[in-house]
């Protein structure tokens, strides 16, 4: 079985070709944009190329749209310190509303840094935290020297007096206290006593404590 003849359609380079997605040369980060350099796959004449820009933020779903006809455009009123992700592909425009779309690029993403004036307003924040930080240990440090027997006193634990000295100021008259008392006062000493016998007479009984003391008499005396 054999087919009729049929006749395809025209064969239109700017039509029918497929065009490649446009080539990044750099990308310049601010705090507020990015300046994004392209250049397209081959040679076109000027004024027939446009560049379909799509951005979103990292975190978010949503997209933006710009047509640039420049290789050298910015995409501006961005945030600061925010992942951003960008696209393109270029259009081809062949008559006032015929536009043949190129092949997409592969998303590229770039972290916007911070504003100097927010930097600047980091620092002074940081620089002002730290002198209050000092300024109130040096305040600190001088009322715990200013008051420190106050501080010593309220911290210190509550004193109790023994039981023995308690007892003593309730009855100062107690005789077994009085002599605690004089205890330390008195050295430590050796006894001595003397016992003398005599015939037809009483016994004597003296005690030698520290001090030398004599007796002389007629007859037996033990000494212990």
């Amino acid at each position: 079985m054999t087919s009729d003849w049929v006749e395809s359609d025209p064969f239109v380079a700017e039509r029918d070709t497929t065009i490649g997605p446009p080539k990044v040369n750099s990308v310049t980060v601010s705090s507020d944009s990015l300046l994004i350099s392209v250049s397209p796959p081959f040679e076109f004449e000027e004024g027939t190329l446009q560049y379909h820009v799509t951005y979103w933020e990292n975190a978010t779903t949503t997209t933006k749209e710009m047509l640039v006809n420049n290789a050298l455009f910015k995409i501006e009123n961005l945030k600061q310190m925010t992942l951003y992700c960008f696209t393109i592909e270029i259009e081809l425009k062949m008559h006032l509303y015929d536009r043949i779309p190129g092949l997409q690029r592969i998303p590229e993403c770039y972290r916007t840094p911070m504003s100097e004036t927010t930097r600047a307003a980091y620092i002074i924040t940081t620089f002002t935290l730290v002198g209050l930080v000092l300024i109130l240990i040096i305040i600190g440090l001088f009322c715990l020297w200013r008051h420190h027997k106050t501080i010593k006193y309220l911290c210190q634990p509550p004193l109790k007096i023994p039981s023995h000295i308690e007892e003593y100021l309730r009855d100062p008259g107690m005789p077994h206290l009085e002599a605690l008392e004089n205890y330390h006062e008195e050295a430590p000493h050796d006894s001595l006593s003397v016992l003398c016998f005599e015939e037809g007479s009483e016994a004597y009984d003296d005690t030698l404590d520290g001090n030398t003391r004599s007796h002389s008499s007629s007859g037996d005396c033990e000494v212990t």
